[in-house]
Order: structure tokens, then sequence, then C-alpha cells
């Protein structure tokens, strides 16, 4: 994990979505979708739960956020 990752990884919490994350951060969607991915791959569990095309943290997101 880099320090990148974890900036889209609260970009992605504060937008509550990969698309205007993305937007903000001046990337593109598929970009923000794979370092969110890698990010679940590193640690093993998943940190967004994807439902209706919205983005809910789980409790593992929590706790990475913290950090």
């Amino acid at each position: 994990m880099t320090i990148r990752h974890m900036k889209i990884f609260v970009s992605v919490y504060q937008a509550q979505s990969i698309t205007r994350a993305a937007e903000q951060l001046h990337m593109t969607q598929p970009a923000v979708s794979m370092a969110v991915k890698e990010l679940e791959a590193f640690y093993g569990v998943r940190l967004f739960e994807r439902m209706n095309r919205r983005l809910y943290i789980t409790e593992a997101g929590r706790s990475l956020l913290q950090y």
C-alpha cells in the first residue's frame, strides 16, 4: 500500500462515489477502481460494499479510515 492508495481511499469515502472521487483527484474512474481493488487485495478484506450502484463503507473500511 502506498500513500497514493490511502489518498484515493479517503477521497472515495468522502465522495461516496468512485466516479466523483476520480473527478476530484483528476484521475480516470478505472484507475480509482483499480486502486481500491488493490487495497482490498492487499488487506484481504472488502473496504466498500457495492449495492445498487452506491458505496457503503464496511467495518474494515472504517478501521482503515482511522489510520
